[in-house]
């Protein structure tokens, strides 16, 4: 199993080998994903004696997050499955990630949301039951929407600035274990089907967007 994070500023790397050794390793946020995500894979390859070939699954969060990074790591996925015909796939919300890490550590007691800063005054959320079961699909809302929520919300650390949150990090044990739970659920998806999860245009579609609807 190797599990890919590239969703946020610090990426969240994972292996399992069929021999049951863990090889786990961060990116530190200043690094650039795109140079070092596939040289770190390489490296914890070796450390932990195989063959990114012999790997029999890949889990990879697909979003929300980082347009970039979720690019990236579902590119790498991607890129395997064309060298190995029997890889499997995992898809990962980075939002289910983070409603497991709030209920595995037992620091929420009743329905939250999870939050996710999409920039200028919009929020990813999706709702949960205490148990880390999402209730709702995924969706981006308005500030005034977010000041509506009455249950608790949970966000990554430095992610919002708001009091009324409870933090958590990712971590690449988390990333692995949630990983190796969908695995064993079986929740694999098709290789077609792995696709980064956006909820908003990118800044770029966004001005053409708005350029291409001034110009009509």
């Amino acid at each position: 199993m190797l599990a890919i994070n590239t969703a946020f500023m610090t990426a969240n790397l994972a292996i399992k080998t069929a021999k049951g050794q863990v090889v786990l390793k961060d990116i530190d946020a200043k690094s650039k994903h795109s140079e070092n995500v596939l040289k770190t894979i390489d490296q914890m390859c070796q450390e932990a004696n195989v063959n990114i070939l012999d790997l029999k699954t890949v889990a990879v969060v697909v979003g929300p997050g980082s347009f970039t990074g979720l690019r990236i790591g579902t590119a790498i996925a991607k890129a395997l499955g064309a060298v190995n015909k029997d890889l499997k796939f995992v898809s990962i919300s980075s939002l289910s990630l983070m409603a497991y890490i709030a209920s595995k550590k037992n620091i929420v007691s009743d329905e939250f949301y999870c939050v996710l800063n999409a920039l200028s005054d919009l929020y990813f959320v999706c709702k949960f039951s205490k148990d880390g079961n999402k209730l709702e699909e995924e969706k981006m809302i308005s500030r005034e929407e977010y000041d509506k929520i009455t249950q608790k919300k949970v966000a990554l650390v430095g992610d919002l600035k708001f009091e009324d949150l409870i933090e958590i990090e990712i971590s690449g044990q988390d990333l692995l274990d949630y990983a190796l739970l969908l695995e064993n659920e079986k929740k694999f998806v098709k290789e077609q089907d792995l696709l980064p999860v956006y909820l908003r245009l990118s800044q770029a579609e966004d001005m053409l967007s708005k350029k291409t609807k001034k110009d009509c």
